[in-house]
């Protein structure tokens, strides 16, 4: 048998063995799973809390309002900032930039609110009544999100796994806490700019946690 029939053999089976199937990449599974993670953040939410009654006069004020947006548009720009991660030497693109907004977004109403209570209100305004059911509830109603956005990354290849999943949990920690500000009655930025960023820095370190355990490849 001459190298060229060989050669031949080699190409016509190759040729006849169906290819395998390529693994959908991470935005044509993105919608569905995206929506069962939040179908579960809002079970979670109207199982275990619900919105408060005045929520829709509550959000009538631009300041209340305000907590409710703000962590929204947070996980619309966390969003392609954790697709990108799970391409190798993807671009991050102007949501890498546009997202420092919010935090200084949030800082601002902190110090507006600072300046205009009385001393005697701030530490009141800022402590509240609801720390033990805030950041425990944000990190909680954020678990079906984040392990629906995992599923969704291990499509990719991220090359900073840990990052990938950071940027997963931002996502999912924004949502719950779009969620979790309609059942808040604490409405001062003293209170909300600090313990919701804290809660969604939890969420975050939970994403990262998943990244690690489960992005690596």
């Amino acid at each position: 048998m001459t190298e060229k029939t060989t050669t031949d053999d080699l190409i016509a089976t190759l040729a006849g063995d169906p290819a395998p199937a390529p693994k959908a990449a991470p935005e044509a599974l993105l919608l569905r799973r995206l929506a069962l993670g939040v179908a579960g953040t809002l079970v979670l939410f109207f199982a275990l809390l619900g919105p408060r009654p005045d929520v829709l006069a509550a959000l009538a004020d631009p300041v209340v309002l305000a907590k409710t947006v703000l962590p929204f548009v947070l996980a619309l720009l966390a969003l392609p900032l954790a697709l990108n991660a799970a391409r190798p030497a993807a671009p991050r693109g102007w949501p890498a930039q546009a997202i420092w907004v919010l935090p200084m977004a949030a800082l601002s109403l902190f110090m507006l609110a600072y300046a205009t209570h009385a001393p005697a209100d701030r530490l009141r305004l800022f402590v509240g009544h609801s720390i033990p059911v805030c950041m425990p509830a944000i990190v909680t109603l954020s678990l079906p999100v984040t392990a629906a956005l995992i599923s969704v990354l291990r499509r990719g290849a991220p090359l900073n796994p840990m990052a990938c999943g950071a940027f997963a949990g931002l996502v999912a920690g924004g949502l719950a806490t779009t969620v979790y500000s309609t059942f808040c009655t604490e409405d001062s930025p003293l209170f909300y700019s600090v313990w919701y960023s804290l809660g969604i820095a939890l969420a975050a370190g939970v994403g990262a946690w998943a990244g690690r355990r489960w992005l690596t490849w």
